[in-house]
């Protein structure tokens, strides 16, 4: 590369005639600013380098001890994790609609909320039907809670719920729901995946709630 016939200093901006190809101050005195506000620039990034480096390893400390804490726990644990996403999904799937068992539209605000994920074949009973999304529907917490003062003529909440199905979906659903259905083993995996699938969902249903307001 030929040397130019004139560039700016770095320093004043004032035009000069280098005589080197690497020279871009027009005397001595701007070439020792110059040599010294690169050396503080230089210094500067190597300590914003140090800083970023330092960050990062942070991260990557939290994260790395973040999946240790993870590895300790129970599958109890993302059971629960699982199966709260999968309930405000049913919550939110059946937003605006009422009471699956005594047709409530606003129910008393208990235990901190009007509306649970009713199951109708319970979690407790029938396990391998807790993630069925044909079997849960938006319940109010005093029918899920076995309260049956809602319901007409004295029917238990369960045959109400019931009735309530077949009148959506038809006497097939019913029969389908009431078995016999194969046992699921869930793993961790199983429960992290189901977990992680309906945050996803519930996103998106909260997402297009927004969007419709």
């Amino acid at each position: 590369m030929k040397v130019p016939k004139a560039r700016k200093c770095r320093i004043c901006k004032k035009r000069f005639k280098p005589l080197t190809l690497y020279e871009w101050w027009c005397c001595e005195k701007h070439r020792d600013e110059l040599a010294t506000k690169l050396a503080a620039e230089a210094k500067q990034k190597r300590i914003q380098q140090q800083e970023k480096n330092r960050k990062k390893e942070a991260q990557q400390e939290r994260q790395s001890l973040k999946v240790r804490k993870l590895a300790l726990k129970p599958d109890n644990y993302f059971k629960k994790q699982a199966q709260d996403a999968f309930n405000q999904f049913i919550r939110l799937r059946d937003h605006g609609q009422p009471c699956i068992s005594c047709g409530e539209t606003n129910p008393p605000d208990l235990h901190g909320g009007q509306w649970d994920c009713g199951h109708f074949k319970t979690v407790g009973g029938f396990p391998e039907l807790r993630f069925v999304e044909k079997n849960a529907y938006r319940q109010c917490k005093s029918c899920n809670a076995g309260s049956a003062k809602h319901g007409a003529k004295a029917a238990t909440v369960a045959q109400r719920y019931e009735q309530e199905l077949v009148l959506r979906f038809g006497q097939d659903l019913v029969d389908w729901l009431n078995g016999p259905h194969e046992m699921t083993h869930y793993r961790r995996d199983d429960f992290i995946r189901i977990r992680d699938e309906y945050r996803a969902k519930c996103r998106e249903l909260t997402k297009k709630m927004e969007q419709s307001l």
